[in-house]
């Protein structure tokens, strides 16, 4: 979420020069208002006064979902939950590098409504290749690459996983939540970003930064879900950015409410006011901790369940050897048999992760567990060497 002050000052003021943002601080309790004129001749003093600001108010919401996140983590993940304090203290890593690196900012948004087959139909092209084709990459950039940056940072996790860098999964993983946390703010999804087609100018950082630094505690009361294995991430990135996006009209219905309610909008009365309205939030909060967790779970997942902080990656030997043993018979009745060689361990989970049963000897009972399809996971001293789904037919 700290990528709505910068993608409303950076991106869409320096790309588009449509207005100039006003917001109001308190200096020894008494509310001012700072103009920030920006002139060619001074990019690199408001940059400067930018990042000061994006500290004091624009991580919260960031850290709020990042942090959560570990929440949802099923049994076979536990040594990530770690990870915790450090996802969310990374959670605004990709806001700073705006400053340093101008192709970050497109990737914090989507102006999802400005493509005419959005209007029409509600959905648009959804790999990159395909909307290129039809818009253009300069039209890509110009409103916005969320979901496909949010695509490949999940691309670039599976192969931390893969080569076991650790400090670099977190980083990326921290990386990944922000731009999900993005995908979850529905003022990031359109082109009426800041009310400006609405009269309603400023509602971007009243929203985002204002009221939730004021109720962060309520917005954190929420816990997590069971995880599922995301087979198709684009997909899933479409599904929610469609879905959050619904909720833009309401964010800009609770701005007039509370402006008609209290006379203005700089006032905690106001900010008050769009709570009441905006409850919803909480609900985006935990989508968002819930969506990343499902990603970094699937992430691992496809890399092959690397034990957490191994420096031994899975050997070709074991790959091989992995080729040779067989499951039988597959569906079974409870009785489970293994052939193969080099077997060490075998863990059970369901499809969502959770784990059902670990076992040490080449026939395996599952007759005390109900029917449906489960994942079995068999190792080697040297790591996994297969998975494939069982199923139980009683």
């Amino acid at each position: 979420m700290a990528a709505f002050f910068v993608y409303l000052c950076e991106l869409h003021f320096i790309q588009k020069n449509k207005f100039i943002p006003t917001i109001t601080y308190k200096k020894n309790d008494t509310p001012f208002k700072q103009n920030f004129m920006l002139k060619k001749t001074y990019p690199i003093i408001f940059l400067f006064i930018l990042t000061l600001f994006i500290a004091s108010w624009g991580s919260v919401g960031h850290k709020t979902i990042n942090s959560k996140c570990p929440e949802s983590f099923p049994a076979s993940m536990t040594g990530f939950n770690a990870w915790k304090d450090s996802l969310g203290t990374n959670a605004s890593n990709a806001d700073t590098r705006k400053n340093a690196d101008k192709t970050e900012s497109p990737k914090h948004f989507i102006d999802i409504d400005i493509y005419p087959e959005f209007i029409s139909t509600g959905r648009i092209a959804s790999t990159y290749d395909s909307i290129a084709s039809l818009h253009g990459a300069t039209y890509i950039i110009n409103n916005g690459s969320l979901p496909w940056a949010t695509v490949n940072m999940y691309d670039t996790l599976v192969v931390d996983f893969k080569k076991l860098k650790w400090h670099k999964a977190m980083l990326d993983a921290s990386d990944l939540g922000h731009y999900v946390g993005d995908g979850h703010m529905p003022l990031h999804l359109t082109k009426n970003y800041d009310g400006g087609d609405t009269g309603q100018s400023g509602i971007h950082s009243r929203y985002e930064s204002t009221m939730v630094s004021a109720y962060s505690t309520a917005l954190s009361n929420y816990t997590g879900d069971p995880v599922h294995i995301v087979s198709n991430v684009n997909k899933y990135v479409f599904d929610y950015i469609y879905y959050d996006y619904q909720y833009k009209d309401s964010v800009l219905a609770a701005d007039t409410y509370a402006k008609n309610l209290t006379g203005g909008t700089n006032t905690a009365a106001y900010t008050t006011a769009l709570w009441s309205k905006t409850q919803f939030t909480t609900m985006l909060f935990k989508n968002a901790s819930h969506a990343l967790a499902e990603l970094i779970y699937s992430a691992w997942v496809e890399a092959g369940n690397p034990v957490f902080g191994s420096k031994i990656a899975p050997s070709s030997l074991s790959n091989a050897l992995g080729n040779t043993i067989t499951a039988y018979p597959n569906p079974t009745t409870g009785i489970l048999n293994l052939s193969g060689d080099n077997i060490f361990r075998c863990e059970l989970s369901s499809l969502t992760g959770s784990q059902q049963g670990l076992f040490y000897t080449k026939q395996i009972d599952l007759s005390n567990l109900p029917n449906g399809l489960y994942i079995l996971s068999i190792y080697g001293k040297e790591g996994l060497m297969k998975r494939e789904k069982i199923r139980i037919l009683k």
